[in-house]
C-alpha cells in the first residue's frame, strides 16, 4: 500500500517538474465600475525602472472637487487621473506623486494641484512594498481649452540597494481614446 503512495507521489512530482515552460499565472479579477464621468482607458502598463504604471482612467472638465473638509472650484478645468503603480523592486519603494506631470496637446506640462490633492485626501507619496501595488488619483487644474494627451510618470529610479539615480527620465503613458 505504501509503495503505491510513493509511486503516485513520484508521478505527481514528475508531472509538476516537467521541462515545459510554465504558463504565466494571472489573476482573474472582475471588472470594476468606472467612476462618474471617468473614461476608462485600455490597460497599457509602462515601466520606469522597476516601477510599472498603468493609467486606468481619466476624468476631464471637472468644475469643482468636493472633499470631506472642503470644496475646491477649478481655476480652469480639474482633471483626475487614476493610476495603478506596481513595485517590481526587490525592496520597498517610494513614489512621489508630486513629480507626476500631465501633458496637453501643445506639449505643455502641468504639475499636480496640491490643493486638489489635499481636498481628495491624496498623499504626497506612497511607500509601496516589494511586489505590491497601489492605486491613486492625481489631480490637476489646467486651462479649460487644454486637451489632455498623456501623463509623464516618474518612479524615482534606484539601484538594487535603494540608492536613487541622479536623474530619472520618467516614462510617458499616452492617452489613446
Amino acid at each position: 500500500m505504501y509503495r503505491r503512495w510513493w509511486i503516485v507521489l513520484a508521478l505527481a512530482l514528475a508531472a509538476g517538474c516537467s521541462s515545459h515552460p510554465a504558463k504565466a499565472r494571472t489573476y482573474h479579477l472582475p471588472p470594476q465600475k468606472a467612476r462618474y464621468n471617468e473614461t476608462p482607458l485600455p490597460y497599457r502598463p509602462v515601466k520606469d525602472g522597476d516601477m510599472v504604471f498603468t493609467v486606468l482612467g481619466v476624468t476631464t472638465g471637472l468644475t469643482t472637487l468636493s472633499g470631506s473638509h472642503a470644496d475646491l472650484p477649478a481655476r480652469g478645468q480639474l482633471v483626475r487621473v487614476r493610476v495603478l503603480a506596481e513595485n517590481d523592486y526587490a525592496t520597498f519603494h517610494t513614489v512621489d506623486l508630486t513629480k507626476q506631470l500631465l501633458v496637453d496637446s501643445t506639449g505643455r506640462t502641468y504639475a499636480v494641484d496640491v490643493n486638489g490633492m489635499r481636498v481628495k485626501r491624496q498623499p504626497d507619496n506612497y511607500l509601496v512594498g516589494s511586489d505590491n501595488q497601489v492605486e491613486f488619483d492625481l489631480i490637476y487644474d489646467i486651462p479649460k481649452s487644454a486637451r489632455v494627451t498623456s501623463v509623464h510618470l516618474y518612479g524615482d529610479l534606484t539601484d538594487e540597494l535603494g540608492v536613487r539615480a541622479p536623474s530619472d527620465p520618467g516614462v510617458v503613458a499616452r492617452r489613446t481614446q
